[in-house]
């Protein structure tokens, strides 16, 4: 059974965080270091559409690369943050998010399929919230 997103992004936050735990110096620079790397979160688009958890939820400040797999070409926009990619169903894309700016932000498609347009189809929102 697949985990929510955010439920997922925890868990593997405290992974990262146990691994280093009763290691002495070297466990302390290892947990360092994995709370500087961004915490990765899979997405799937099929028929156009968001597989599971539409919302993904971040914290201010947090490091997030957002890893989108599809079965068509599209280009994505998060608002406000203003990043934008293009997946196509060849590759996995990330997005990289750095949370700085709070509130609740849509991934919109600009076109599927090869068809650049403009028609703002919500695929998930990405929210931020404060520290």
């Amino acid at each position: 059974m697949a985990l929510p997103l955010a439920r997922s992004a925890r868990l593997i936050a405290i992974a990262a965080v146990l691994s280093g735990l009763g290691s002495g110096p070297v466990g302390a620079q290892q947990t360092e270091a994995a709370a500087n790397e961004p915490a990765r979160i899979q997405v799937r688009i099929e028929n156009r559409k968001v597989v599971g958890d539409q919302v993904i939820r971040l914290t201010q400040g947090q490091l997030v690369e957002i890893i989108w797999t599809t079965d068509e070409a599209a280009e994505l926009h998060m608002h406000g943050y203003d990043i934008r990619v293009e997946i196509s169903p060849d590759a996995s894309v990330a997005m990289p998010i750095t949370a700085h700016a709070t509130g609740r932000f849509a991934v919109t498609s600009h076109g599927f399929g090869g068809e650049h347009g403009h028609g703002h189809e919500t695929l998930a929102y990405i929210e931020v919230h404060p520290k």
